[in-house]
């Protein structure tokens, strides 16, 4: 099997709002454009591709714990049928539907309609190597799991118990060769203020009354949310004196600096509720605290984790300007450089703000600079520079995509940020030459 790794290629044909896109999916991402352009459409299928990794894996595992493996490449059809359903919702109204994405190395899949039926169909390159992991778990990987432990001593057990460990490991390393990513996933859906608003309910909000993301929003809350009874400082020094592992505080300590500098106040998550202390005996309750706190608070710890943790994303962030002040927008950025930079994360933003663009631009530049013998330290932080090669951004429209990096300067093209401030300027210029004001 191959270890080379790719960052994928995304082809949508007549799908919600695009008509045709085809893209090759780069390691920092952006998307701007009008609302109902299609940006969530792009951002939501690349995830959805990305996601089926973790499908695969849970019947592998399965095929390990029972040792057997009915009708394979078809379980996991009806699966991706069934996640592609609760992703895009009905497809009664797709009748020209069609999506094909390249994992690496001619593994593809296609998704279609056949009569309004979801048809997905992988390469044979794709079903070559996936049932060579499958003859690997039938040849050796599953026999721990057929063991029975009761007849076992305690010694036996525990040697059980590492074998099965390490088979289980084997099989994710296997899939994340297959499909050539082993990055954790992450999407940070907009209209997260919800999610807030309604903290102290979140565990009895039905799945089937959110979204699929949403819904996988709410459980990555639920999940990590309790470890948030600590501050920031007492997550590190955890971290430092209960693992051996080496952190990167420099990463760490600029982002605890810019959490504080946006939220204003230091995050708490206690028995009767998730609050925001400005000092330590004065808070507010998060769903009483501003809309601005309650949109960003959940980019942020979870940003703040992935960073203390290492761990390497594919993360989508919609709108991280919802509800913020222009230097809080830039502040997100600077958050998400930290996070790409240091855990070598993958990272799609959706947008309209011209703040979060000129704001990426800003850690461009810098980097443009860097590599021709500039010093920018005194400007901007090198741990937030973004390299101006990993670095794309598309403006959405009319069905399609336009690339807006300028080639010669490597940045986001100054008329894509200022298109909406040119036309309120242009409305003012007119107004202006009514005026018969004389200076």
């Amino acid at each position: 099997m191959t270890k080379n790794k790719s960052n994928g290629k995304l082809v949508v044909k007549n799908f919600g709002p695009i008509n045709y896109i085809e893209l090759e999916v780069k390691p920092f991402m952006v998307f701007i454009g009008p609302q109902a352009s299609g940006k969530s459409t792009i951002s939501k299928s690349v995830y959805f591709f990305k996601s089926l990794r973790d499908d695969v894996f849970k019947y592998f595992l399965e095929v390990l714990e029972s040792g057997k493996s009915p009708k394979p490449l078809g379980t996991v059809a009806k699966r991706i049928r069934k996640k592609f359903l609760n992703f895009f919702g009905p497809t009664a109204h797709l009748d020209d539907l069609y999506l094909h994405y390249e994992f690496g190395n001619n593994k593809n899949l296609e998704i279609t309609l056949n009569r309004q039926y979801i048809n997905p169909e992988f390469s044979k390159e794709f079903k070559s190597e996936f049932f060579e992991i499958l003859e690997q778990i039938k040849t050796g990987l599953s026999k721990p799991f057929l063991k029975d432990p009761k007849f076992l001593s305690s010694s036996e057990i525990l040697q059980l118990a590492i074998e099965k460990r390490n088979a289980v490991n084997q099989i994710k390393s296997l899939v994340n060769q297959l499909f050539e990513d082993d990055k954790d996933l992450l999407f940070i859906p907009a209209g997260r203020s919800l999610i807030t608003t309604l903290s102290d309910q979140l565990q009895y909000i039905h799945p089937h009354k959110t979204d699929y993301l949403m819904q996988a929003f709410i459980e990555r809350i639920n999940t990590i949310k309790p470890l948030f009874s600590k501050s920031l400082q007492e997550l590190v020094n955890d971290k430092l004196h209960l693992t051996d592992e080496t952190l990167k505080f420099g990463y760490i300590n600029s982002a605890k600096k810019i959490i504080e500098n946006i939220l204003k106040a230091k995050y708490i998550s206690e028995f009767d509720g998730e609050k925001l202390y400005v000092s330590n005996d004065k808070y507010v309750k998060i769903n009483y605290s501003s809309s601005g706190q309650q949109e960003a608070v959940w980019i942020l710890n979870l940003i703040f984790i992935s960073l203390l943790n290492n761990h390497k994303l594919f993360i989508v962030i919609e709108e991280p300007e919802a509800h913020l002040y222009p230097e809080a927008q830039k502040e997100i950025i600077d958050l998400v450089a930290l996070l790409f930079n240091a855990t070598r994360s993958q990272v799609i933003i959706t947008t309209h703000s011209p703040y979060i663009l000129s704001s990426i631009n800003n850690l461009v530049y810098a980097d443009v600079l860097m590599k021709k013998g500039k010093n920018i330290s005194s400007v901007i932080e090198k741990r937030k520079v973004i390299d101006h090669h990993s670095i794309h951004a598309f403006f959405v429209q009319n069905g399609k995509i336009e690339d807006i990096i300028d080639n010669d300067t490597h940045l986001i093209k100054i008329e894509a940020i200022d298109s909406a401030s040119k036309v309120l300027n242009d409305t003012f210029n007119k107004l202006f030459e009514m005026d018969d004001y004389e200076m």
